[in-house]
C-alpha cells in the first residue's frame, strides 16, 4: 500500500490575487447561503435558550433542579449563539460578495441561474430568479 500527500504553500498576497482573478475571470464566488442558514438556526436556538433561562427560576421547575436548569440553559444558549453569530456574519459577507459578482457579470450570472432537473421521461431545463 502506498500513501502519498502533497502540501502547497502560498503567501497571502498570492491567494488574494488568485481570488481576484477568479472573480474577474467569471468563476462565481460562494453564495454564503449555507452559512446564513446554519448561523440563523444556531443563533435562534441560542437566543431562545438565553431568553427562556429565567423560567428555570420559577415555580414551574422543582427547587432542587433550578440552578442546574439555569446554568445549563445559559451555557447551551451561549455556545449556540457564540457559534451561530460568526457563521451568520461570514455568510452575510460572502453573500454580499456574491451579489456584487452577479452585478458585475450579468451574462455569466444568468447562466448560473440555469439548471437541469430530472423530469418524467427525461430532463427539464430550469431557470431561477429572485427579487
Amino acid at each position: 500500500m502506498f500513501v502519498s500527500a502533497a502540501v502547497t504553500l502560498a503567501s497571502a498576497p498570492a491567494l488574494a490575487q488568485d481570488r481576484e482573478n477568479d472573480l474577474l475571470g467569471g468563476k462565481p464566488p460562494p453564495t454564503g447561503t449555507g452559512m446564513l442558514v446554519a448561523g440563523s438556526i444556531l443563533t435562534g436556538v441560542g437566543a431562545v435558550n438565553l431568553l427562556t433561562s429565567p423560567l428555570c427560576k420559577t415555580s414551574l421547575i422543582p427547587r432542587d433542579t433550578q440552578d442546574v436548569c439555569f446554568g445549563s440553559s445559559l451555557a447551551i444558549g451561549g455556545v449556540f449563539a457564540a457559534v451561530g453569530l460568526p457563521l451568520l456574519f461570514v455568510g452575510i459577507s460572502r453573500h454580499s460578495t456574491y451579489v456584487e459578482w452577479k452585478r458585475q457579470h450579468r451574462a455569466l450570472s444568468a447562466l448560473t441561474d440555469l439548471g437541469v432537473a430530472p423530469a418524467p421521461g427525461g430532463a427539464a431545463l430550469t431557470w431561477s430568479a429572485s427579487f
